[in-house]
């Protein structure tokens, strides 16, 4: 308690005695920078060996022992704050790639170094830096950072520590803050409280507070969070995967920040210098050729379609009120009066034909059914004239055993089915099997009465059709791959998912470009192999040699990436800018510039 009295009286001391404290930087206007590592382009550090490195003073070998990466050393207390200490700062060096970035999985990864100057270090300072890329003209900020004066710190406690107390008197609660977080839930409920009571005046009153109270209030999920004891220059490290859209070529990288007083002034930094980064991606490969397929035509063509009338018990005339009929034999003569009417087939002939359930005798199921036929023909016949009676052909399958077992077999509702399938395929009399299914299974059966029997009672049409001046039986004709193009798309659009489900079929260079767009790199380079003779080209050379750099066998990636640029010299100046190209040159010790000719 006394250490922020003393605190908040020396802040108050400092306040009346000077102007705004960020004066000065408003005449010198000074601004954190912001670059690319150098000696690019190479391979990138692993996160995670740098978050480590954060940790504690730490000296990081790369680039084969060639670089090294110095990071401060700090310090975390029991709240999990952090504390740089500034005579162990030292200029960050970290080995990186170039500012061309190569897609994988969809993603790329940038990574850029933020300088932060002694003269926007101060004790009663605030920093806050936010990166923001800018895509196609939108903008997207990511995690800032925050570098903390241990003076305007301790400020913020006290006024989280004021804040906090003053809710446990509303809530009637006496726990001590842990989180920011749970500072901002224990507000909202008050909030809430009083606004639930009617309490309007009371709600406004406590947002006052707050506003007042909070005057520097904690950055939301910060990359770095960190209080500085001392100055010193400070060099952070900042890695980023970034999902590009489908029509990102380049992506633009600033960053905005702020810095506030504890005296209440504040000065907004001057955007930085942007850092402009190529994505290069295996779109530019793609097969743009669209490819045919072979489609048959056939002369001779059938149209099914099953219907389910509900008929009277025992009897075959049509209701048009009973159940779904109205429905259904709407959707019957819509059908037919499509077909019978159109021009490219002729209608050869319609057979209708019904089937029952198994209760009943067969024998009079097989009556009923056949009897059920003719009346739906009757009907047809008496809606669309006499010329169609010619056309319609009645029969009937009477107790339709064949779809019941079918329904049985891949049903989970019924625990003794198997039971039941060995008593249908061993019977010799459906009619008494039926009653000792019933008995034997009663539950079963009734399942099979409710739900599977009316399954049973449908009447199937089958339209025979003829496709008009057409001589031969079958006519074959190259027409355009509409899955294969639609994959394409899908390709272009870097929906790599979707593309992978549509272009599965096909082993062509556009699936391996979604293989290595997957980083199943492997399985690209055997589709790849596997071409057939005539579609190998520079291009699945150069995806070869990229699959293979991603699968450490450099030297023969080399070799492939050299064949491609032998047969298009164009593929060299995508190459000089790939990082999983130049990265084949290095494993293999030699220059690019040596097969220039």
């Amino acid at each position: 308690m006394r250490i922020f009295k003393t605190t908040t009286y020396f802040a108050f001391c400092i306040i009346t005695i000077s102007c705004a404290m960020t004066h000065s930087l408003q005449r010198q206007t000074p601004t954190a920078d912001i670059h690319l590592p150098s000696n690019g382009p190479v391979e990138t550090p692993e996160i995670e060996d740098v978050e480590r490195a954060v940790t504690r003073m730490r000296k990081i070998s790369m680039n084969g022992g060639r670089d090294s990466a110095y990071l401060a050393e700090v310090e975390r207390d029991s709240t999990g704050e952090v504390t740089i200490k500034g005579e162990n700062i030292q200029t960050v060096y970290i080995v990186a790639k170039s500012k061309t970035v190569a897609e994988r999985n969809g993603e790329i990864a940038i990574d850029f170094i933020v300088g932060i100057p002694s003269t926007l270090q101060n004790n009663t300072w605030g920093l806050s830096l936010t990166p923001v890329i800018e895509n196609n003209g939108t903008e997207e900020a990511l995690q800032p950072l925050s570098i903390r004066g241990e003076l305007f710190s301790d400020i913020q406690k006290r006024q989280y520590w004021q804040m906090n107390k003053y809710l446990n008197r509303i809530l009637n609660d006496s726990t001590e803050l842990t989180t920011t977080t749970s500072l901002a839930a224990k507000y909202y409920e008050a909030y809430n409280r009083y606004i639930a009571g009617g309490q309007k005046r009371r709600a406004d009153k406590l947002e006052s507070t707050y506003k007042q109270t909070i005057s520097f209030p904690y950055l939301n999920d910060p990359r770095l969070d960190s209080v500085l004891i001392r100055k010193g220059e400070i060099r952070y490290y900042y890695t980023q995967t970034y999902r590009p859209t489908k029509d990102t070529k380049r992506l633009h990288l600033f960053f905005r920040g702020r810095v506030d007083a504890i005296d209440r002034s504040h000065y907004d930094l001057s955007n930085s210098d942007t850092l402009t980064y190529t994505v290069t991606s295996m779109l530019s490969l793609l097969d743009n050729e669209p490819r045919d397929m072979l489609k048959i035509i056939d002369k001779y063509v059938e149209v099914p379609d099953r219907n389910y009338i509900t008929f009277p018990v025992g009897r075959a005339n049509v209701i048009d009120t009973m159940g779904q009929n109205h429905v259904q034999l709407a959707k019957i003569e819509r059908l037919m009066d499509t077909l019978i009417n159109q021009y490219e087939f002729f209608v050869d002939s319609i057979t209708i034909t019904a089937s029952s359930s198994p209760d009943g005798s067969m024998a009079t199921n097989n009556r009923i059914a056949g009897e059920r036929a003719r009346s739906i023909k009757e009907r047809l016949v008496r809606k669309f004239g006499r010329e169609v009676d010619t056309l319609i052909r009645t029969r009937s399958i009477g107790e339709d055993w064949t779809l019941l077992k079918r329904l049985i077999r891949h049903n989970s509702d019924m625990p003794n089915w198997e039971q039941i399938m060995a008593m249908i395929d061993q019977s010799r009399n459906l009619d008494i099997t039926e009653p000792q299914i019933r008995q034997q299974f009663p539950k079963d059966y009734a399942y099979m009465k409710e739900i599977l029997y009316p399954q049973l009672r449908a009447v199937d049409f089958r339209y025979n059709l003829r496709r008009v001046d057409m001589v031969k039986d079958t006519v074959v004709l190259t027409v355009l791959d509409t899955t294969y193009m639609r994959g394409v798309q899908q390709l272009r659009d870097r929906d790599y998912v979707g593309a992978l489900r549509t272009l599965n079929d096909y082993k062509c260079q556009n699936l391996a470009i979604v293989l290595l767009s997957l980083s199943y790199d492997e399985a690209a380079f055997e589709i790849l192999e596997q071409l057939p003779p005539a579609e190998k080209n520079a291009r699945t050379d150069y995806l070869s040699a990229i699959a293979l750099s991603r699968m450490n066998r450099p030297r023969e990636g080399l070799e492939y990436y050299l064949k491609a640029i032998q047969a298009d010299p164009v593929l060299k100046f995508r190459g000089n800018l790939d990082p999983e190209i130049q990265i084949l040159y290095k494993q293999n010790n030699v220059k690019s510039t040596t097969y220039d000719s």
